[in-house]
Order: C-alpha cells, then structure tokens, then sequence
C-alpha cells in the first residue's frame, strides 16, 4: 500500500532487498536482520536526500544497535542471528469493516534500480559493518544517541536531521569530485 507522500513501503522495500539477494549469486555476507535494516534504512536516506522525499512513510527509531524501523522488526526477528530466509514483510489492509494482512506490492521499476544500486553498494558489508557505519560521529543515529544517551526507550530519528546528512555527503561527494 502506498500514499500520495511516499511512493513505497518499508515493507515492499525489505521485500525488495530479499529479492535483489536471491537473483545475485555473488559472494557477499547474505542478508540477517541486521543487514536488512540498515539496507532499509540507507534506502531511505539516500532518497530522501537526492529527491526531498520520503521513500516511505514509516519511521526509523534509534535501536541500540543502529536505525531500525520497528514494523519491520516484528516479521523478522524470527530469523535470529542468521540470514532471512523464508520469511516476507506484510502489511495491514483495511477494507470498509474487514483487516486482512497481504505482502505489499512490489516498488515499481525505478524504485527497483534504485535498490539494486544501494544494494551494489552496501552487499558486500555484513550487518554489523552497517550497523557500525551508523554509529560513527555525526552519523543520524549518533545525533539522536548524543540527545538521548540511553536508547532503550528508541528514540524517533527525525527525517529532517537524516535528510541534512545525507544531502551534506552528497554536497562533499561533488565537491571532491570537482576537485
């Protein structure tokens, strides 16, 4: 299900990464819950920061052990420690009185070459190398940690604040490359 603000669902995007996964037989830390999130979560930014739009409308919160968008968390903790394998994100769809529960749509195929791209760029990291980017100085996560201290209550991470770093990367990408 998608909504006039956002073209896609967390949902649909983990889906997606689970997809783009099984169709590479490259050889690359294969997706655990961890990994999963962080992939989500660099979706996100990435587009929020090159579109000034969100990719969808649910939030990140500030995990212990990084961003996390929690309605993801109660599909996927059942794959542990080790790669997800078997299981698919789903979504609540109301219909007048009724609630069914329904594996979103796939993103359409521009949102798809765009995963495939962060996908191309971050398979090759394991769960916890992403989760440790996360947390290196003025990285979101550690904003919000630097606010919050203990995150054991986890702790919304503002699109605004993910946005501003994520355009100033991009800002110091270009301006490298100008040189």
């Amino acid at each position: 299900m998608t909504n006039a603000t956002a073209p896609t669902t967390a949902a649909a995007v983990a889906n997606a990464f689970l997809d783009i996964q099984a169709e590479d037989h490259g050889d690359f830390p294969r997706i655990d819950q961890m990994k999963l999130y962080k992939l989500v979560y660099y979706a996100h930014a990435w587009w929020l920061a090159q579109r000034d739009q969100n990719l969808f409308e649910e939030d990140v919160h500030a995990w212990p052990w990084g961003p996390v968008v929690p309605s993801l968390y109660g599909t996927f903790m059942a794959a542990g420690r080790g790669p997800i394998s078997g299981l698919r994100a789903t979504e609540l769809v109301s219909s007048g009185m009724k609630v069914s529960v329904r594996e979103p749509d796939a993103p359409d195929q521009d949102i798809m070459t765009y995963l495939r791209s962060v996908w191309d760029i971050h398979k090759s990291f394991s769960g916890v190398q992403l989760s440790n980017a996360t947390h290196a100085a003025g990285e979101p996560w550690a904003i919000v940690r630097e606010q919050y201290g203990d995150l054991s209550s986890k702790p919304l991470i503002p699109n605004p604040i993910i946005q501003r770093v994520f355009k100033q990367k991009i800002e110091t990408q270009h301006a490298i490359a100008a040189g």
